[in-house]
């Protein structure tokens, strides 16, 4: 994680930078390149989570593994500063600072991609950039950079599992039309009710796409205290928790309501169905039930 991104950014300066500052990066408290001269260090100052993108948390495929692995998703602020070698001067530093200033602002390190390798890298940025100067020592002046992207860590195991062999897609168009066959009457028989809507479904595989069948519609009554409607609905088949099953043939479910003993408004709510629970809601109608 921290510890790689760390060696591979002063591995990858070391190599980029212009002598004589070239090999005589390092990071910081780690031994330093042998010979005099100037030894620009750097090291993980800070760090921050960052949200992750729309507020996803699912675990992600990264190098080193074909399997998902949970990441952090960090921005990682490192300092480089410069340590002048015996006899160096403040203006030996600055020419350090200034070749360090202008490689990290190549695009390829602006990236991320210079810092990408073979294996299992712990990290995969998104951007590497400039952050707000730092004081170094002695008035010298030193920097900061700024990582944003996912760490892990290196050989953590991803999550493994059965493929998605396919995904299956069910449209429903708004706005849902109600069509009543007669006014409902209390005590009355069952009237027929009509869902229209517009729908479509298909079966995505790699390469290839199948019409699917769009599937049914749940629907159920509610009372005006929330609780259960005391009118009756008939459809195709029951459905789970109280709602009936309604067959979706050309844009259209069909199905009865009984309407109870007494006048009263209930709420009609249709929902999607997947064909093993209730997705999500489409509409509401009100039903009255006229003396």
């Amino acid at each position: 994680m921290l510890s790689e991104f760390e060696a591979r950014l002063a591995e990858v300066l070391s190599a980029r930078v212009p002598p004589p500052f070239r090999g005589r990066v390092a990071r910081r408290d780690a031994p330093g390149p042998a010979g005099a001269g100037p030894v620009v260090r750097l090291g993980v100052a800070a760090l921050e989570p960052l949200d992750p993108d729309l507020a996803s948390a699912r675990p992600e495929v990264v190098p080193g593994s074909p399997d998902p692995r949970r990441v952090l998703r960090l921005a990682v602020t490192v300092t480089v500063d410069v340590a002048p070698g015996p006899g160096g001067s403040r203006i030996d530093v600055l020419r350090a600072v200034d070749a360090v200033l202008h490689e990290v602002d190549s695009p390829d390190l602006r990236s991320g991609a210079a810092l990408r390798a073979a294996g299992d890298p712990g990290f995969l940025l998104d951007s590497l950039r400039l952050g707000p100067g730092a004081a170094g020592g002695d008035d010298t002046p030193a920097l900061t950079v700024r990582a944003e992207g996912w760490f892990w860590p290196v050989g953590a195991a991803g999550a493994a599992g059965p493929a998605i062999a396919a995904a299956l897609v069910r449209e429903f168009r708004l706005p849902v039309l109600l069509t009543v066959a007669d006014p409902l009457q209390a005590g009355g028989g069952p009237v027929e009710l009509r869902i229209g809507l517009g729908t479509s479904g298909v079966r995505l595989e790699r390469g290839s796409a199948a019409a699917l069948p769009v599937g049914a519609l749940a629907l159920r009554l509610v009372a005006a205290n929330g609780g259960p409607g005391a009118g009756t609905l008939t459809a195709d088949r029951p459905g789970p928790d109280g709602h009936v099953l309604a067959d979706v043939t050309a844009g259209e479910a069909r199905l009865t309501c009984t309407p109870p003993a007494d006048p009263v408004t209930e709420t009609l709510v249709v929902h999607a169905h997947d064909g093993e629970r209730v997705g999500v809601e489409l509409a509401r109608f009100d039903l009255a039930v006229a003396p």
